[in-house]
């Protein structure tokens, strides 16, 4: 059985319907398996979830499954006892996407209940991907928008901040809206981000200076493309090392590193065209790790922004946003308690514990996926900001500085990592998502 390869792939964070074709002969456990992997990978699955769940699915079929996943191809190979099936699926780096993840948990439950069978669940899986589409050009501006005036909060700014690096956020959204359709474009969308985030926050923070509202260069530039960075990528890549899972990860972990430095060299870009336009002065693009502080009202509204952005980038469904809000809350308590006990080396690794630990009881409590929390609460830890304050070292000559920094995320990383596994040995999860 093989699965359709398309011509042009889709973006990883789109997610784009290739139909498994019902090959001849090809037995329907084998087309759920395969099924079910394609769908986790694009949801934006770690690889261990997604092979532990599938391998799952396959002791309840009654045969012995090997799954191995990389970021941009799935082999799956299905024993049953009178030779062996195999299936390899050509896909792209997948990208969070609540709702499916959630779907698929609800469908693989009552697969392994037994209150569907595999026709039945192949079905509801294939019905589920015919229903997704592309998130609305709007919804995206709106999503980033939010998303960067709720970090530039988070990244030591005010309210001044906030309000600049709201339509510097939109701006890169609707750059990186205007790069779908065709692979070319898609493939410098990163690099063409950074370069619109650093001269629209130029631009921005000039015209907030005119009207008389001082507002911080770095933090509104940082704000503004801290979603492009891969700190998500980052941290699950070193997971998935620490679980095991060599190839993904380190496949994963050059990815995100590539990421890093392709948004460096943008920002780096943008950089020098505002200077040599004499917008502004000579600066750095990347602030120092602020503490977001104590909570108030600002910080509230802060994190009310910052969890309404990532429900629309990560596609949660609208009813699940409260989810998504309380996901937040946790994740910023967990980082500021961190801080405070075990100070700033050792904070990402108890606030991931806090958070995977929280995910962990929601899943058993809700019978949900414990990924619909812990991704939305490990978004304060991530270490995204402190590689690209490595890569901008890198890229102005600071090179021992650059790669320290560097270091230093790849550290956050593993502290999160670990966190989450430890959380794990604490509450064994008893469903792979």
């Amino acid at each position: 059985m093989a699965a359709r390869r398309s011509k042009v792939p889709p973006s990883s964070g789109e997610f784009v319907r290739q139909p498994m074709p019902a090959a001849s002969g090809a037995p329907v456990g084998d087309r759920l398996l395969a099924q079910f992997a394609r769908t986790l990978h694009e949801a934006g699955a770690p690889a261990q979830r997604l092979e532990g769940l599938v391998t799952a699915c396959a002791e309840r079929l009654g045969v012995r499954a090997s799954v191995f996943s990389l970021p941009t191809w799935i082999h799956i190979a299905v024993d049953r006892g009178d030779g062996q099936r195999s299936v390899s699926i050509r896909v792209d780096p997948g990208s969070p996407k609540l709702a499916v993840l959630e779907s698929t948990y609800a469908i693989s439950d009552r697969f392994m209940s037994g209150a569907l069978d595999a026709r039945s669940a192949l079905d509801a899986l294939e019905k589920l991907e015919a229903s997704l589409r592309r998130p609305p050009v709007g919804a995206l501006v709106l999503g980033y928008a939010l998303f960067s005036a709720g970090a530039a909060r988070f990244l030591g700014g005010g309210v001044e901040e906030m309000l600049v690096a709201f339509p510097v956020g939109a701006l890169v959204a609707f750059s990186l809206a205007l790069a779908r359709g065709r692979r070319e474009r898609e493939l410098l969308s990163e690099f063409g981000g950074a370069l619109v985030a650093t001269v629209a926050a130029a631009l921005a923070v000039m015209f907030a200076s005119w009207s008389g509202h001082a507002a911080s260069l770095p933090i509104v530039s940082l704000a503004g493309l801290v979603t492009l960075l891969p700190g998500l990528s980052l941290a699950t890549a070193m997971s998935e090392l620490s679980t095991r899972h060599l190839a993904c990860g380190s496949a994963r972990l050059i990815g995100a590193i590539s990421t890093l430095a392709v948004v460096g060299i943008g920002a780096a870009l943008g950089q020098t065209l505002v200077q040599r336009a004499g917008i502004v002065p000579a600066e750095s693009l990347a602030p120092e790790a602020a503490a977001s502080g104590a909570l108030d009202g600002l910080t509230a509204a802060a994190l009310v922004a910052f969890a309404g952005g990532l429900a629309l980038l990560f596609q949660s469904r609208p009813a699940r946003a409260p989810v998504v809000l309380v996901a937040c809350v946790i994740g910023w308590s967990a980082a500021q308690f961190g801080r405070s006990v075990v100070g700033v080396q050792f904070a990402p690794f108890v606030a991931a514990l806090l958070v995977a630990g929280a995910a962990a009881l929601y899943a058993r409590w809700r019978r949900e996926a414990a990924l619909a929390l812990l991704l939305p609460g490990l978004s304060f830890l991530l270490p995204g900001s402190i590689g690209f304050r490595g890569v901008q070292g890198v890229l102005a000559s600071d090179t021992a500085g650059g790669i320290e920094t560097t270091v230093s995320a790849l550290t956050v990383a593993a502290s999160i990592a670990a966190g989450i596994l430890v959380a794990n040995a604490i509450f064994p999860p008893k469903r792979h998502l």
